[in-house]
């Protein structure tokens, strides 16, 4: 039987493609942990299962850590409380499929704070697929012109979007500085912490022991732990405007879940997800367009493929 290959650039990609089905899951698998905890707590116990496995998995990534992983880890760290708090709070009125689309507002923010921050220009295709991705997740919101109020549970969702997009550039910033596992490892410890912390100065309710909370949060956790591996590593190796394109395939899969559970997935949202899905394709290819475009390519940041992963073994 004919072994089937992968083209080592693309693993990568495919690497943050899965991440994207496991955040799309996490709206719902919140709402679900919700039930037994708070908005912060549920956060919290997430992200310490995500800390054991990730330990458990890759031992080397917990040790050796330098001043620079320390900062980065701590940076994303709060942003990454900001945004999942303001989710999870936001799910507790608005249904996961439109917390899931606004959310994914973000996309178009990394380029523009790439550019703003870091005077990075991104190629034409780049541009194209931010584009499509922000038509494709108004289209699936349901936000018109005509119609622009929003719900406290939309305006969290917009403001966890905002930091989201934060995240994503200063981890692509970091990670081709220093260590990407170990900052994801700092991250995710200095998470737990933060909201944990936070969740007992705002008099959250402690977890109501259960069987369904017990395995969400094993679950969920572990797939975190995943989800933070992939960006880490993936976005030493993918452009961060790449990444959030990739990533924008989020709320399609978000709404796909939701529905699933029994939410309302229509026309808008199919038009929508198949609009983000053409962006996608656009984006990832920067160079192509560029020449039906007429343009000379934009450079694009070099990728780490080469650079040696932390040691994984125990």
């Amino acid at each position: 039987m004919q072994r089937l290959h992968i083209p080592r650039r693309i693993v990568p990609e495919l690497a943050l493609l899965a991440a994207s089905v496991l955040w799309g899951a996490s709206f719902l698998a919140t709402k679900i942990g919700m039930e037994f905890t708070g908005p912060l707590g549920f956060v919290a116990l997430r992200y310490l299962m995500a800390t054991v496995a990730f330990a458990l998995v890759l031992p080397r990534a917990t040790r050796g850590i330098g001043a620079t992983e320390m900062v980065a880890g701590i940076v994303v760290a709060a942003t990454a409380c900001i945004a999942y708090g303001a989710q999870a709070y936001a799910l507790q009125t608005t249904d996961t499929g439109r917390v899931a689309f606004l959310s994914a507002l973000y996309v178009p923010l990394v380029p523009v704070l790439q550019l703003l921050f870091f005077r990075q220009r991104a190629a034409a295709g780049i541009w194209i697929g931010v584009v499509l991705a922000c038509l494709g997740v108004a289209i699936m919101s349901g936000l018109s012109p005509a119609d622009i109020t929003l719900s406290y549970g939309d305006t969290l969702s917009i403001v966890g979007a905002v930091a989201i997009a934060v995240e994503v550039v200063i981890l692509g910033y970091y990670v081709r500085r220093a260590d990407p596992l170990r900052i994801a490892f700092v991250m995710m410890v200095t998470t737990t912490l933060l909201c944990a912390a936070f969740a007992l100065a705002t008099g959250e309710p402690m977890p109501v022991a259960s069987p369904t909370l017990f395995w969400v949060v094993v679950g969920y956790g572990i797939a975190t732990a995943y989800i933070q591996f992939a960006m880490s590593w993936a976005q030493a190796r993918v452009d961060s405007s790449r990444a959030a394109i990739i990533y924008a395939l989020e709320p399609v899969f978000g709404g796909l879940f939701g529905y699933a559970a029994g939410e309302i997935f229509g026309l808008s949202d199919v038009v929508g997800a198949l609009v983000i899905l053409a962006g996608v394709i656009i984006a990832s290819l920067p160079r192509l367009v560029d020449r039906l475009l007429m343009r000379r390519p934009v450079r694009t940041p070099v990728r780490l493929a080469d650079r040696p992963m932390t040691d994984t073994s125990p």
